[in-house]
């Protein structure tokens, strides 16, 4: 029955894709309609157990018709068709590549039980959501009780239709990626040979794809949120080219609801969200809009912010006392509904030099905070040395696929496209907030020597730790970025 259910759901959302999604090509569009479907799975799980109604098969079956139903008066989009030049040899290649990997990630999946730590929790939470209908029960620890719930909604999802296969929706968002990452990248370079390339690289990053086959937040989350930078940086290339599309509301809202279900599955990436709101208001301060004209901007907050604020909202019900790290999300959270408030509204207004003054800013003050708060049990300075250093050599545990930013160095930074150079200032403020989250955290080991052995002489205590799984999530953005430089464009123009 699941399967009926979920394809009922799919469908639904794949006809909502049809509409919405017009600048899409039709893969991307399946992969889309999965995680659109997703989200609403989750959506409906959430709002049923907030209810008090413990989500039985029947009752979601119901509510995926009622999905479906609601979705028949929808018309296709036929504005915005994209060209792209016929299948080559490049392609059929990509295709066996990603497909045996994704073959290969199902396989453990499908026979492999759930046996890391983290996994049997959220699965403790997935049952206690679907017998005991609440999101606080005794049965978890605190800490994961304030955790996002989207991992643990699917589980619920899959529990109520007594679905063995716990597993089988993490290498299935893996083939998503690959498929968003592959059309995304044709469609801003007309080459296949580019797009099949960068892709395999992509798909075959070890660590990434060994991701693929763990019931983590990880990987999900970096799914989501690189999916949702992409189409982020495209509404933005629009903006800074001066292109005006019907399709930069669909860029605007699956970007944003995409970065927003990042943050929906780890608590901690609404603040990676600041860094695209940041140089979304950096580029619209240096590119005004009319005045008047904020619709997307409206809906790109409202996509991002709303599914992160549902939990905050349900986690003020719990009768405990909430981690002084989630009210300090929930304040970000709060903040983003004020500032996006003032300054669609109109009420605020910035300068292109202004907010370049507030990122320089933000630095010493956030360093001086930190000295004031953050000194117990390690010292700050410490803890600043230790999370430099991760952020500096996580990146080993990507191979080759890090060795990419050598490209840069053939290019001419100062001449390169605005686009490309807002891309490429996107990942810096990414490791920048890396290193600002870690470095308020309080991190494995007091001591770096620590760290330098758990990298080098026995990685295996190093690879799974939280900011080295949290840097999945910029990955596919590099490579992306790498496949737009003008020296590879030269270098492989040719079809």
């Amino acid at each position: 029955m699941i399967w009926i259910d979920f394809t009922l759901l799919w469908y639904a959302s794949y006809r909502l894709c049809r509409n919405v999604c017009g600048r899409t090509l039709y893969l991307e569009k399946l992969a889309l309609a999965l995680i659109f479907a997703l989200v609403l799975k989750s959506l409906f799980l959430f709002f049923l157990i907030f209810s008090g109604i413990r989500p039985i098969a029947i009752i979601q079956m119901g509510m995926s018709i009622l999905a479906l139903f609601s979705t028949l008066f929808l018309t296709k989009n036929e504005e915005d068709k994209e060209e792209v030049a016929q299948k080559t040899g490049y392609a059929w290649i990509t295709f066996f590549g990603v497909g045996l990997l994704f073959f290969l990630s199902m396989v453990n999946a499908w026979f492999f039980p759930i046996t890391e730590s983290d996994a049997n929790w959220y699965h403790i939470r997935g049952m206690s959501f679907f017998h005991e209908v609440r999101f606080d029960s005794e049965s978890v620890v605190p800490q994961l009780k304030q955790y996002p719930p989207f991992i643990p909604l699917i589980f619920t999802y899959l529990i109520a239709f007594n679905a063995q296969y716990l597993k089988v929706f993490f290498p299935i968002l893996y083939l998503c990626l690959n498929i968003i990452f592959y059309s995304r990248l044709l469609l801003l370079t007309k080459n296949r040979k580019i797009a099949c390339l960068f892709t395999l690289i992509l798909a075959t990053t070890p660590y990434l794809w060994w991701q693929s086959v763990l019931p983590l937040l990880d990987f999900t989350t970096a799914v989501f949120y690189s999916s949702g930078s992409l189409y982020w940086f495209f509404w933005i290339k629009n903006k800074i080219e001066g292109n005006r599309s019907k399709q930069d509301t669909s860029f605007a809202f699956i970007g944003g609801m995409l970065l927003g279900l990042a943050a929906w599955t780890r608590m901690e990436f609404l603040l990676y969200d600041l860094v695209p709101v940041f140089l979304t208001v950096y580029v619209f301060s240096r590119y005004p809009e009319e005045k008047g004209n904020t619709k997307t901007l409206k809906l790109f907050f409202i996509s991002l912010i709303s599914l992160p604020s549902i939990w905050f909202l349900n986690l003020l019900a719990f009768d405990m006392v909430l981690w002084n790290q989630v009210k300090m999300v929930g304040g970000v959270c709060l903040f983003l509904w004020i500032f996006a408030f003032g300054w669609t509204s109109g009420k605020w207004e910035f300068s292109e030099s202004s907010v370049r003054f507030s990122i320089f800013i933000s630095i010493p003050i956030y360093f001086f905070l930190l000295l004031i708060l953050g000194a117990e049990p390690i010292p700050v300075w410490k803890k600043l040395i230790i999370s430099l250093y991760r952020t500096s050599t996580v990146h080993v545990f990507y191979f080759f696929t890090a060795g990419l930013v050598v490209f840069l160095f053939f290019e001419k930074i100062k001449e390169l496209p605005d686009p490309i150079k807002v891309l490429g200032i996107f990942q810096l403020l990414f490791l920048f907030t890396h290193l600002a989250i870690f470095t308020y955290a309080i991190p494995k080991w007091e001591n770096l020597a620590d760290f330098v052995h758990a990298t080098f002489i026995q990685p295996g205590n190093s690879v799974n730790l939280s900011d080295t799984r949290g840097m999945m999530a910029i990955y596919p953005v590099l490579i992306i970025f790498t496949g737009i430089l003008p020296f590879v464009a030269r270098r492989l123009g040719n079809e």
